[in-house]
């Protein structure tokens, strides 16, 4: 059963909403690009996991695809969770080209892709440091704490993957995301003992969706250029010359008219500048100049209404990015 799906990540939408407004000869877009691609590249991964564990449905099994939990003063979060009521498997994706090697004495990950060699954190620890904090957060809200396993999965088919030192651990944990179903098989032959009723997973199931909190996007921490194209853009041509006429929009260069076109843009804008969005800065970001226009489009994207109609704004809810 799956407790919880997974959704692209805020930081993909981010990305693409800033390479989306960036000039192309823009010296940053480059940049920029290469974040986006880098975070396209691990959802893609996590999505694999997703999809060869959906070529062996297990009822026994409650999976949360991603989850983002407080910790603290800050939180922690896991691509992959999977309770039964033998264990708890916890699995760290990871999407990378090229040849890579683990070691765990110097906690790192090498790559080696298109003749340079770079470093990464030790996915292995990435995925024990969750397990402590998942332990932790268990043990704070009184549930039973079952062994928590942990994999670690390259989901790219054509990775080379070296253990020089044979090392068991590297082994062990780390998996092709095509293997993943069959360790959790392997898993239920070496937990036999019921560490977690049908109810206590149930309860489990329920805290953790309860206390999810997914990522909110705080625009400055992006860095993001000042120097953005505004306006609408046209799904056509793709160019920002769309003009408001006549309840739809026109592109000033293909003459191609799209009605909703207005709606990317105000993604856009939640995005990349604010939470809170108001009749003025909605007419300045879409380049209109009738307020009951702006007021018409605000009402029919069903945003949430904050304030009295002098002072009103307007902010996304839950799930508007979904």
């Amino acid at each position: 059963m799956i407790a919880k799906y997974r959704t692209i990540p805020m930081e993909i939408l981010i990305y693409e909403a800033i390479t989306r407004r960036l000039p192309d000869h823009h010296p940053r877009k480059p940049e920029f690009l290469s974040k986006l691609n880098r975070w396209k590249a691990g959802y893609k991964g996590e999505k694999e996991v997703d999809y060869f564990l959906s070529l062996f449905p297990d009822d026994d099994l409650t999976i949360f695809q991603y989850l983002r939990l407080p910790h603290q003063n800050g939180h922690f979060q896991i691509d992959t969770l999977i309770i039964s009521t033998w264990f708890i498997a916890i699995i760290e994706s990871k999407n990378l080209a090229g040849t890579i090697e683990v070691d765990p004495e110097l906690d790192q990950l090498l790559q080696n892709f298109d003749g340079s060699e770079k470093a990464y954190s030790n996915p292995i620890l990435q995925a024990e440091i969750q397990r402590s904090h998942l332990a932790k957060w268990l043990l704070k809200h009184q549930l039973p704490l079952p062994p928590i396993e942990i994999f670690v999965t390259i989901s790219n088919p054509q990775t080379i993957i070296k253990n020089p030192a044979h090392h068991k651990e590297v082994a062990h944990r780390i998996c092709r995301a095509a293997r993943i179903p069959f360790r959790i098989s392997t898993l239920k032959l070496k937990h036999t003992t019921e560490k977690l009723t049908k109810k206590d997973v149930k309860k489990v199931t329920r805290l953790l969706l309860k206390h999810h909190e997914p990522f909110i996007p705080d625009p400055p921490s992006f860095h993001i250029p000042l120097d953005l194209i505004t306006g609408v853009q046209c799904p056509h041509c793709q160019t920002f010359r769309m003009e408001r006429i006549h309840g739809t929009w026109l592109c000033q260069k293909c003459g191609k008219t799209a009605r909703e076109a207005h709606k990317t843009a105000v993604k856009d804008y939640f995005l990349l500048y604010s939470p809170i969005l108001s009749n003025i800065h909605l007419r300045n970001f879409l380049h209109i100049n009738s307020e009951d226009t702006a007021t018409r489009i605000l009402h029919s994207m069903n945003l949430l209404i904050n304030g009295t109609t002098k002072n009103r704004t307007y902010s996304p809810p839950k799930d508007f990015f979904s």
